[in-house]
């Protein structure tokens, strides 16, 4: 042991210090900064419809780009990860965002669309890297008791970003009471923000110097990190049952993103839009807490979370899709330009903010329920690479009908609830197959002995890798 480090353990200030910097609530708080400067951002200026623009249909194009970039670069970013280390992966993903902001502000201010086309590339490759490290460590780094809130930290802290941004946006706009696009002047205060993404990247720690509270370490496979090996590993992810059921929630989960943010560009005035992102923000914080705190109840045991949380998440969703369907329905008869003092406001608004439910519910439970079949750091990356590779490849293809001028939002939202409901069967399936903890195990069969009057000596624990 090092001067240094008897030092700090001698100082009982200094010794907690380095407990709570080492510790996983410090590292959920920092990955959710970064997550709040990077895709925080980008999701705040997508929540306006349109990234802020009059017109839907170029950016969705461009969104297109970043996101196929990203079906590939997820995968490989997590294979590069357990190379080289989840940590500059991350550090990696922050570099690219602050071009594609920066291509919006001169894109509307001075019509360059091949800078777009530019950063939405940058964008792809970082979101790449940013979102499978960030989804790796924010589900491996936790203790399993904790997971759930922690990973809702994480997620809440994204949607600072989005409240903070859509604030600016709100007060920048504030007098635009027409359809529209945003004050240019707001993307340079967004490229700003982003920029802090680097610095804040640099603070979080690395696995073999983590610190939790239960005392135990995040665990790795055994294999040798190579690039061949890394592969086949992912193959053997994909091939996996559990995982392999999950595929088709990973890639519907977000479809709907893009129905209604071009349902914001046709219908809502500039500062009706920047005022539904700051709600939706709010309201995602609020969602993702309750949503973890939810999923950690121990006095429920793990497999009926599942169950019941699925079953909870689906039937919000069929309201959702229904509630939707019937405002799109009359929109597309009345085509109106709602400010927030229009009649019919509160009911187009309304479906924007319930869909933004269901959606953030679903975000956390799917991390939630894939951190219950891995426990291994590094097959986590994997398993979390092809979850983002999944996501990316569902929001390509809505990015794609976005794009498409031929096609009525209506045939939009109907695309987006057909593929969701697609998805149901084998998510269910796989809801059915998330196993208890040990600890619960324990607790149940020792329970249920002692109320036969049978004392037990000894209980044999089917082993879970989510523990």
């Amino acid at each position: 042991m090092s001067v240094q480090e008897k030092w700090y353990e001698r100082s009982p200030f200094w010794n907690g210090l380095h407990q709570f910097y080492r510790g996983t609530l410090f590292q959920a708080i920092i990955l959710g900064l970064v997550s709040f400067t990077q895709p925080g951002i980008w999701i705040a200026l997508n929540n306006l419809g349109a990234g802020g623009e009059a017109e839907p249909f170029f950016v969705n194009a461009a969104n297109v780009i970043t996101f196929v970039i990203m079906v590939f670069g997820a995968p490989l970013s997590g294979m590069i990860g357990n190379v080289i280390g989840l940590r500059w992966v991350l550090v990696f993903g922050t570099l690219g965002y602050v071009p594609y902001s920066a291509a919006l502000y001169c894109n509307s201010k001075f019509g360059t669309e091949w800078f777009l086309l530019f950063g939405a590339a940058t964008c792809g490759f970082s979101a790449a890297a940013l979102w499978t490290a960030e989804a790796a460590i924010g589900v491996g780094y936790p203790e399993p008791a904790k997971r759930g809130l922690y990973i809702a930290i994480w997620l809440a802290l994204n949607k600072l970003g989005q409240i903070i941004a859509s604030s600016i946006q709100l007060a920048m706009n504030s007098q635009i009471n027409e359809k529209g696009a945003i004050s240019v002047d707001t993307y340079l205060v967004l490229v700003g923000l982003q920029c802090l993404g680097l610095p804040l990247s640099l603070l979080l720690s690395p696995p073999d110097k983590l610190i939790r509270s239960d005392g135990t370490t995040p665990t790795f496979s055994t294999r040798k990190k190579t690039f061949l090996g890394e592969f086949k590993a992912f193959w053997k992810i994909c091939m996996r049952k559990e995982i392999a059921l999950l595929i088709p929630v990973f890639i519907t989960v977000q479809w709907g993103q893009t129905y209604e943010g071009n349902f914001l560009a046709k219908y809502f005035t500039v500062r009706a839009r920047a005022l539904a992102a700051l709600i939706i923000a709010i309201v995602g914080v609020i969602v993702n807490l309750l949503v973890g705190w939810l999923l950690d109840l121990k006095s429920v045991r793990r497999s009926w979370r599942s169950k019941i949380s699925w079953l909870a998440l689906l039937a919000i969703f069929v309201a959702v899709w229904i509630w939707n369907l019937i405002v799109e329905v009359e929109f597309t008869h009345s085509v109106p330009t709602l400010d927030y003092t229009s009649p019919g406001f509160g009911r187009g608004a309304g479906a924007y903010i319930f869909y933004r439910i269901a959606y953030e519910f679903g975000s956390t439970w799917v991390y939630w329920i894939v951190g219950t079949y891995d426990a291994e750091v590094d097959d986590l990356a994997l398993t979390t690479a092809l979850l983002r590779s999944g996501e990316s490849l569902g929001s390509s293809f809505s990015y794609a009908v976005g794009a498409v001028k031929s096609a009525s939002l209506l045939t939009n939202v109907i695309v987006a609830a057909v593929v969701f409901f697609a998805s149901v069967p084998t998510t269910t399936w796989a809801a059915w197959l998330v196993r208890d903890l040990p600890e619960e195990k324990v607790n149940s069969e020792t329970s249920s002995s002692v109320e036969e009057g049978v004392i037990v000596t000894a209980v044999t624990v089917v082993g879970d890798k989510g523990a």
